[in-house]
């Protein structure tokens, strides 16, 4: 059967795209196949079927990618060239297997051969042998190509946590871009933090590992990344610090991991830091925390005098609350302020 003659069984003209033979061969199998048409069909099937393997092979994607032609053998080339092997090996053997399908098709048709020669169908119990076949051919391959994506998903990992180790920002970035849940694992995790550790992230760093590990990583993941974080704490951006405190918050860390921001040259950065303080956790713990009573910016009294009222005060700090209860602008802190002096909550 010539090219052309191909591309009439599947009724197309000779210029037809891969995509419309793909098209018109589902078409056509669905209105000829035996099991819908029934036995008498069976010819008309395997002619569709012969015309389009015949044509995958001829102008699918899959027999122009990523190889060359040298002495007559397709070469692969690179890493295209590997998948193109892989791909034209699994053409070759689902070609094999539906030659081998029509060759028995058409001895069971030929004229003169056996008891029921030039009989024009195909026993029931035929039919479904032949669909069992194919139904068991196709689990087999399932289960080999499932078994290849993990081995390539494997190397995709192994790719990204050797990339996470480049001191070259834009090697870093591309390879956070390509983490997934899929690829997640702990050696990405622990290459991520390894990476923090090395030195000051840039923005664009910083903000893709916060938000891979805010929907992929456990709460011991996140709490070993701010870890990692926070003994740079003073050398954060405003805009940089202030994100990581918010990120820090939604995951409900440690006090400690606040209290490392209180130390910050901006002030937006401190308030920030009280304002993301766990609610459930107190003031306890928190070095450094009463020395922010000597601040006159109300946007960082307010919120630490909310979580000093329960706290035990030294009386140095009671006159200092004293002093911003009689002379401070800010009503609210004057209200603060009076609280804690009412409680005498003395150490």
């Amino acid at each position: 059967m010539t090219g052309g003659a191909h591309f009439k069984v599947l009724g197309l003209p000779q210029d037809a795209s891969w995509d419309e033979v793909k098209k018109s061969f589902r078409r056509l199998a669905r209105t000829y196949h035996p099991d819908v048409a029934g036995p008498s069909s069976a010819r008309k099937f395997a002619e569709i079927t012969e015309a389009y393997m015949t044509l995958k092979a001829a102008i699918s994607p899959e027999a122009f990618s990523g190889v060359t032609r040298a002495g007559g053998r397709a070469q692969p080339r690179g890493q295209a060239g590997r998948k193109a092997g892989a791909a034209s090996g699994r053409a070759s053997l689902f070609k094999v297997f539906w030659n081998g399908l029509l060759q028995r098709l058409r001895r069971r048709h030929r004229p003169g051969c056996g008891e029921n020669a030039g009989a024009d169908e195909v026993s029931t119990a035929r039919t479904r042998f032949i669909g069992s076949v194919i139904s068991r051919a196709e689990s087999q391959m399932c289960e080999i190509l499932s078994m290849r994506g993990e081995f390539s998903e494997r190397d995709r990992t192994s790719a990204i946590v050797r990339r996470l180790g480049s001191r070259r920002p834009e090697v870093v970035i591309l390879a956070l871009k390509r983490v997934s849940r899929r690829n997640q694992s702990d050696d990405v995790s622990r290459a991520i933090i390894e990476n923090i550790k090395r030195g000051m992230p840039t923005t664009e760093i910083l903000g893709i590992v916060l938000e891979i590990f805010s929907c992929f990583t456990e709460p011991s993941g996140r709490s070993s990344l701010a870890r990692a974080i926070i003994p740079n704490a003073n050398k954060f951006s405003d805009a940089d610090a202030v994100t990581i405190l918010k990120y820090f918050k939604r995951w409900k860390l440690e006090p400690e991991c606040n209290a490392a921001f209180l130390s910050h040259d901006s002030e937006n950065v401190v308030a920030t830091a009280l304002h993301c303080w766990p609610a459930e956790s107190g003031a306890g713990g928190a070095r450094g925390l009463l020395n922010l009573l000597k601040r006159d910016d109300e946007r960082i009294l307010v919120p630490l005098l909310r979580l000093l009222r329960r706290e035990k005060m030294p009386p140095w700090a009671l006159l200092r609350l004293s002093g911003l209860m009689r002379d401070s602008a800010s009503p609210a802190v004057r209200v603060w302020a009076s609280a804690i002096v009412r409680d005498q909550n003395v150490s």
